[in-house]
């Protein structure tokens, strides 16, 4: 007996649109229309939705707001995005009733959606997808949490997996070199950390394939260069998932690349950068990735280089520029066990 074929799971990285797409969109952006393809060659695509859908609320007081019109929706279908990810900075940017209109524009749109809920037990609740009879869990989760963003007992949000941090104060170092900036020391709340793991254990009970996907980590713009691209917490909560049962994490928040690790035979994406982030600030880098995923055992796992423009919209990249965001993903990821190799005119993750 033939066993069936593993399906091709996509991930990308943050998806930010101002406004429902054109109708001349795809013929406007070649570019556009061949990341759309690349989406739509997978039998599942997931994304990070980065902002509320909704045309009610309150600008809640933080230091950035997002919101869209919920017909933005049917651009992330037409897109090719079949789930997203809500656990994130911006979901509740505007209160509970903008992201109230935000799950019911996913369910109407017939997208999965994880990671923001009435509650605490809504939002950590995994989606759960089956695409060519592999029944795939997707868990989401921030560690970005405005003040009074994350769900709890009866109080709406998303789900949270809260850091503790400290700032680790050296006087002599300060004496010889004042101005520098104290190494900042982060771990994940052991209560949430607990939690969280919980629900993975239980979602790969009756998975094939679980993934987690975090809005984590530091944009690069916030982040003192001697102290790394990961903050602290990074890696030892990645493992701890990856221990629990978790098949991937797909990492996002940073809008841009960060490492890929292999850990226990399992691919951790610490940032897959942007998708599609229309009108980007300036700080925002070009490069991206879609990853294309079986996740068989040993898993298979593929890279799609983007090239973001200026307006924040997707194209292949190609020839030099290909290997440019392939050569920027490699170096960072080398020192974490993992390999990125040319194969049959792709490019393949594996372990170093």
């Amino acid at each position: 007996m033939t066993s069936p074929a593993l399906p091709t799971i996509g991930l990308a990285g943050d998806l930010m649109l101002r406004r429902p797409l054109a109708d001349d969109a795809f013929d406007r952006r070649p570019g556009l229309a061949a990341a759309r393809d690349a989406i739509l060659a997978c039998d599942l695509m997931i994304a990070n939705l980065e902002m509320p859908l909704s045309r009610r609320g309150y600008r809640v007081p933080k230091h950035s707001n997002l919101r869209s019109d919920p017909e933005v929706i049917w651009s992330v279908r037409e897109l090719g995005v079949l789930a997203v990810t809500l656990a994130n900075n911006h979901m509740m940017d505007y209160g509970p009733e903008a992201m109230f209109d935000t799950l019911a524009a996913c369910d109407e749109a017939g997208i999965a959606r994880c990671g923001a809920g009435l509650d605490l037990d809504a939002a950590l609740a995994p989606a759960w997808l089956t695409t060519q009879g592999t029944k795939v869990a997707l868990l989401s989760v921030a560690s970005t949490l405005p003040v009074e963003s994350d769900a709890g007992p009866g109080k709406p949000g998303i789900a949270p997996l809260r850091v503790r941090f400290s700032f680790e104060v050296d006087t002599n170092l300060l004496a010889e070199q004042p101005g520098t900036v104290p190494p900042v020391r982060s771990w994940p709340e052991p209560g949430d950390l607990e939690r969280v793991c919980d629900q993975v254990r239980r979602a790969r009970r009756e998975a094939d394939v679980v993934i987690v996907g975090i809005h984590w980590g530091v944009p690069p713009h916030w982040l003192s260069p001697y102290l790394g691209l990961l903050a602290e917490y990074q890696q030892p909560l990645a493992h701890a998932l990856i221990e629990a049962g978790a098949d991937v994490i797909a990492g996002h928040h940073s809008h841009c690349l960060h490492p890929i690790e292999w850990y226990r035979g399992k691919p951790i994406f610490y940032s897959l950068g942007n998708f599609l982030f229309e009108d980007p600030p300036a700080f925002m880098e070009p490069e991206s990735v879609l990853v294309r995923l079986k996740a068989g055992a040993p898993p298979v796992v593929e890279l799609v280089p983007l090239l973001l423009d200026e307006d924040g919209f997707p194209a292949l990249a190609s020839g030099p520029e290909a290997t440019r965001v392939v050569e920027k993903l490699r170096a960072m990821s080398a020192s974490y066990g993992c390999a990125i190799e040319e194969r049959g005119g792709g490019w393949a993750v594996c372990p170093a």
